[in-house]
């Protein structure tokens, strides 16, 4: 007997000492938590508080929640102040994590001012007239996890009430593109594309023409043609003072997929020019929501064949998506059977591909891209692969592959429920999957990917009382662990980080 109880005290030591709490703290009246975000060039982990403004009619330039003051945490639960007593709507973090923006001023409105924090100190407010020209719209969005998606067929519920964020400033200027007119609905194939920098410190204004890729590289009688939208591209920042402009291709075969990647600097002149090139042999590409494009059963967009993670360190590019094994309408229906990753060096020369099948009947049944959600996580120094499923069956599929080689070192699928009984749209955390077995709870998709991979997260979540107000998740996935969102959006919030 005092073998059992030494046994379960050590296993309950092990998991403990596997998990850290970063925060928590209980709700304070008109000071309740009302945002995160994790940095990972920072590692750190972000926590907004203030609170509700509890408005009328939805209007373009609604505000739901006021933003008071921003805290950081490192991995041991050190807390930093980022800023306090401020009013203060959307923040967001630029691409060094250095700097963050906001909506401010006496009146909170998407149409008011814009302050700007450099290096996390207050530089100036700029008016929304002033930018708004700007069209930041192409440079895309980032969600709390810090996971890229273009600002394509977003509606303004999908970006105030989801928390994304606009991903278009540095610690120096914040960027759009336009065209020749200085209207935002760019043409690539006609237009002009121009550069618009508004310099943060000087507050001035600057217009350069970009030299924008060919065109013979994106069309011609063996590429597939959109029904749609024609040549599309997205952009992302690099680095304070550079962005990549992508563009994609497919052959009519389904089988050949080429990735052009030209990096300008500010000036808008070209530094590089990289060529991905994947090759699935036997197999086609589909489309899917994997965050570079926009998909559904009546529009497509090439960008939506798959995405890519660039690793900052060394520069790494990792591309993923799905495929299956019969050639169709790419537009059309389609029955996915594997997803695929290739890994590219800086300069776009391929140093491996994995192309794995996925023995999954939910997987296998399913044949519309808009169903298919992707994620590519960095996660413990190896690669998470995630795939999960919104339809009558809901699940994620997942794969933690090596970085050195892309060898699957596992592979596993989860079941769960979607439920409207969790649903709140104007909360802390808003999931609404639950599973049978763990009542009075609900998560993420990929929430569930993480208690299959962390023993230690999952055995915590069965301490949970399975009474009382629900309990809503979120989980984050880094190289330093699993990051735990934890509220019950009336009383308390917790913030663990889980290293096994």
């Amino acid at each position: 007997m005092k073998r059992i109880l030494f046994s379960i005290a050590l296993l309950s030591s092990v998991y403990l000492s596997a998990q850290t709490v970063i925060v928590e703290e209980k709700y304070e009246k008109n000071n309740e938590p009302t945002g995160f975000r994790y940095l990972p060039n920072s590692k750190k982990f972000v926590v907004f508080k203030g609170e509700k403004l509890y408005l009328g009619a939805v209007t373009p330039s609604t505000i739901f929640y006021m933003t008071k003051s921003g805290y950081s945490f490192d991995e041991n639960g050190s807390k930093s102040i980022l800023f306090e007593n401020k009013k203060l709507a959307n923040c967001t973090f630029s691409v060094s994590e250095n700097s963050f923006k906001a909506l401010g001023g006496d009146k909170l409105s998407s149409t008011g001012m814009r302050e700007y924090y450099l290096n996390n100190v207050y530089n100036s407010s700029i008016s929304f007239d002033d930018i708004k020209k700007t069209n930041s719209c192409y440079f895309g969005l980032v969600n709390v996890s810090n996971q890229f998606m273009p600002n394509v067929g977003l509606s303004f519920d999908d970006v105030f009430f989801e928390n994304l964020f606009y991903s278009s400033f540095s610690d120096f200027y914040d960027l759009g593109l336009t065209n020749q007119k200085g209207k935002n609905n760019i043409n690539f194939e006609k237009d002009e594309i121009y550069l618009e920098v508004f310099d943060l410190k000087s507050k001035q204004k600057n217009r350069v023409k970009l030299e924008t890729p060919k065109l013979d590289l994106l069309k011609g009688n063996s590429l597939i043609e959109s029904t749609k939208k024609g040549v599309t591209f997205s952009c992302k920042l690099k680095a304070n003072d550079t962005f990549d402009m992508v563009t994609k291709s497919i052959s009519k075969e389904r089988n050949e997929n080429i990735i052009y990647k030209t990096t300008y600097d500010i000036q808008g002149k070209k530094i590089k020019d990289v060529t991905m090139k994947l090759n699935l042999k036997d197999n086609f590409f589909i489309l899917s929501s994997c965050g570079a494009g926009y998909v559904d059963n009546f529009a497509w967009d090439v960008q939506a064949v798959n995405n890519y993670y660039e690793d900052s360190k060394n520069g790494d590019i990792y591309v993923y998506g799905i495929y299956n094994s019969e050639k169709s309408r790419i537009h059309k229906g389609f029955d996915a059977v594997g997803f695929y990753i290739f890994k590219f060096d800086k300069d776009g020369n391929k140093i491996w591909e994995s192309i794995n099948p996925i023995k999954d009947e939910n997987f296998e049944g399913l044949c519309c891209g808009l169903n298919f959600n992707l994620n590519l996580f960095e996660y413990n120094g190896k690669l998470l692969f995630t795939n999960s499923a919104d339809v009558f069956m809901e699940f994620s599929n997942y794969a933690v592959v090596e970085k050195s080689s892309g060898n699957v070192l596992k592979m596993n699928n989860v079941i769960y429920n979607r439920t409207t009984s969790y649903l709140r749209r104007r909360a802390f955390v808003n999931n609404s999957y639950d599973k049978v077995d763990i009542k009075n709870k609900a998560f993420s998709p990929v929430s569930f990917v993480a208690m299959d991979l962390s023993p230690a997260m999952n055995n915590y979540l069965k301490t949970i009382p399975s009474k009382g107000n629900a309990v809503y998740f979120e989980t984050i996935f880094s190289d330093q662990g699993i990051w735990l969102i934890e509220t019950d959006n009336e009383e308390y919030y917790k913030v663990l980080l889980f290293k096994d």
